[in-house]
């Protein structure tokens, strides 16, 4: 019973799958059917940081090279928004909660940007269908003054983009 069941179900499914294409006397020896599909707008960002971005010099108030960052969008724009925060405020913070502030440079963009608040720039960024990026280096100026407590400070910078 089983069986007869389970064959007539598929013997149904199939002629109601092909009950759509039967062919008609108004049917030529031609035809056709549109395709198509949509590839979204967006940005991508990388980054390549220097090993001296962990290991920055505090006792110097001079700009150092931390990370290279690379853009790409898919959108044709030769500049997107870039945006950069930090998680400590635009501090870095030791284990004990001393803080030193830090300004960032960002090669051919901006300079001595604060990062108490989020700072969005227009960053070129590549545009070709080879996926050849653009990129610009970034620079950290900890703004010491050569009192400060001892200890290890860290803070991590999140970079964000967008093709708007």
């Amino acid at each position: 019973m089983k069986t007869i069941n389970k064959t007539l179900i598929a013997i149904a499914a199939f002629t109601a799958l092909n009950a759509n294409a039967t062919i008609s006397v108004d049917d030529t020896e031609q035809t056709s059917f549109d395709i198509g599909g949509e590839i979204l707008p967006e940005c991508k960002v990388t980054n390549n940081a220097a090993t001296t971005a962990t290991a920055l010099d505090l006792s110097s108030a001079e700009a150092q090279r931390t990370a290279s960052i690379s853009l790409w969008c898919n959108t044709g724009q030769g500049t997107a928004k870039t945006t950069y925060s930090s998680i400590n405020g635009g501090y870095m913070v030791s284990q004990e909660g001393k803080k030193i502030a830090y300004s960032i440079d960002i090669s051919g963009t901006a300079n001595d940007l604060s990062l108490t608040r989020d700072q969005t720039v227009n960053q070129v960024s590549g545009k070709g269908v080879d996926g050849a990026e653009a990129t610009r280096s970034v620079s950290v100026k900890p703004l010491v003054t050569g009192f400060e407590y001892a200890g290890t400070y860290t803070d991590t910078i999140e970079v964000t983009v967008s093709y708007e």
